[in-house]
């Protein structure tokens, strides 16, 4: 019943249910569906599975939210998920084309190739057959397909884009934080001095101390530290790795809210690595190891405000570290100097 009403209201929320009730009466006979029923035959789906040589992710409909099953049941990003069922649903076999399978490399129909299309397949309904999408079509809108059990290659009237790798389907928000919810920052990083940006008269960012005989490169240099932590985006996640934040840079944010954000980064060989620990005034991050904020960080009297900062879960945020992209470690780790103006004889750094 929670899956029906999941995902049956978000498709009636995105017009789905309208417009295919109103196909389904009008558009001739002759049109066929790629799925008949389809609105109907969803609330009985539990999951996806979608491949692609040897490549594989199942998004699966685990106690009232989807999740992927390859990333430690992390949530799935809602959007691509229900774009793609919201297609499935609209999808209608508009031209029949090759029925001989020798002509399926050319379109992306092959199965287990380098140059395969994507296998999807249902689970909790054998009723909806598994399908194998293709090439996108180059001369109008919409995509080669043929069920999995069969030769016959069919153009539908949707473009469907889908991918198989795990990491492409996790829920992409980390935190949602403007400008006006923090008080001060404070960065610290190996090698680096370790510097704090607070508010002026004016609410413009300025340097709490700034270093004798210098000035900013400009009113707003500091700015983007306020922005880049709304900004920050998850490309994956891994189990957490003690031994990974060794040594790691931290960017502290205190809050409005009394509470205080420290996103501790760290470069390794397999990419960018965050981690985001909440904690009170009590602890000084500065002085203390990982697992000390770990155990002291707030737990279940979080503020409303605060939870609605935080895209992942409590939960997650102790089990996981979250892979981002370079730009985002890049710009929670940038060296006083980088908004200093330069000294005489010194070349601007951009």
């Amino acid at each position: 019943m929670r899956n029906k009403i999941l995902i049956v209201g978000l498709l009636f929320g995105m017009g789905v249910a309208i417009a295919l009730d109103q196909r389904q009466r009008f558009e001739a006979p002759a049109m066929r569906w790629l799925y008949p029923g389809f609105l109907e035959r969803l609330p009985s789906v539990t999951g996806l599975r979608l491949s692609k040589a040897g490549d594989g992710v199942d998004l699966v409909f685990d106690n009232g939210t989807w999740v992927v099953a390859q990333r430690f049941n992390y949530p799935v990003n809602d959007k691509p998920l229900f774009q793609l069922l919201d297609q499935l649903g609209r999808a209608r076999l508009i031209e029949k084309k090759t029925a001989l399978s020798k002509h399926h490399g050319a379109l992306g129909l092959l199965e287990d190739a380098s140059d395969s299309g994507s296998v999807l397949m249902f689970q909790g309904d054998t009723l909806l057959k598994p399908v194998v999408i293709g090439q996108q079509a180059s001369t109008r809108p919409g995509t080669f397909v043929r069920f999995q059990s069969d030769d016959q290659v069919w153009l539908i009237d949707q473009a469907l884009e889908v991918s198989a790798a795990a990491a492409d389907w996790l829920a992409p928000s980390l935190l949602t934080i403007n400008d006006q919810m923090i008080e001060s920052i404070e960065l610290s990083n190996p090698g680096e001095v370790k510097y704090r940006v607070v508010r002026d008269e004016r609410d413009n960012w300025v340097l709490a101390a700034t270093p004798e005989g210098r000035t900013l490169r400009y009113d707003t240099a500091l700015t983007p530290l306020a922005t880049t932590v709304g900004q920050l985006r998850l490309l994956d996640i891994a189990l957490h790795d003690p031994a990974r934040w060794v040594g790691a840079g931290s960017a502290v944010y205190q809050l409005t809210s009394s509470h205080r954000l420290t996103l501790r980064t760290a470069a390794a060989q397999e990419g960018y690595w965050l981690r985001i620990v909440v904690d009170s005034d009590e602890v000084d991050p500065s002085d203390a190891s990982d697992a000390t904020l770990q155990v002291k960080a707030v737990e279940p009297k979080l503020s409303l405000a605060l939870d609605q900062v935080l895209g992942p879960s409590r939960e997650a945020l102790t089990r996981f570290d979250f892979r981002i992209a370079k730009r985002n470690f890049d710009d929670l780790n940038r060296s006083l100097e980088h908004f200093l103006k330069p000294q005489d004889g010194e070349e601007i750094d951009g």
